[in-house]
């Protein structure tokens, strides 16, 4: 099997070369953040379960074994957390949405861009609403643009079992933003 980059640094890792550990972590932290706030939506709690990950990946870094992508393993990991995170919190905490999340240019109509912004605020609850594995599945797809084979083997699952999660997880977006349907 031919190993990636990252891989292949994490192997030096393994092997006690722990200084490419911190490149690692450079390159992959910000997208792991990411990937945790559209599944938690907490940016604190996102930051502490990014953090959280690396620290797991480094304790285990002498049992690392290249089996996929370290990009696999790392986001296996991210999304176990993030699930079982989900599981144990009863209520996912909303943040304001950045305004640089509108696409297109800034409307020169108040009520149109407020109208905007309240779509989105119930689009992002809706989606934090969702049951956990719904909710990975969709930001793993939607969000970060994997492969539908690439979602499934972070999540650990198959690849129809990622299709039925996306679709009860859009029929349930479906039902909860049926008001705002044109």
């Amino acid at each position: 099997m031919q190993l990636d980059n990252d891989a292949e640094l994490m192997q030096r890792v393994a092997a006690g070369d722990n200084s490419h550990f911190k490149e690692l972590f450079d390159r992959h932290y910000d997208r792991t953040v990411a990937i945790a706030y559209r599944s938690l939506g907490d940016l604190d709690l996102a930051e502490d379960i990014a953090m959280d990950c690396f620290a797991r990946i480094y304790q285990a870094r002498k049992s690392y074994s290249p089996k996929a992508k370290f990009t696999t393993f790392l986001y296996r990991v991210l999304i176990n957390l993030c699930m079982n995170t989900a599981k144990r919190r009863k209520i996912v905490q909303l943040e304001p949405l950045d305004e640089s999340a509108f696409s297109g240019s800034p409307e020169s109509d108040p009520a149109a861009a407020l109208h905007r912004k309240e779509i989105s605020k119930q689009v992002r609850a809706a989606v934090l609403s969702l049951p956990a594995n719904q909710r990975i599945a969709l930001v793993l797809t939607r969000y970060e643009g994997m492969s539908y084979a690439a979602a499934a083997e972070v999540m650990n699952i198959s690849v129809k079992a990622l299709e039925s999660l996306l679709h009860r997880g859009k029929e349930n977006l479906r039902k909860k933003l049926r008001e705002f349907a044109l």
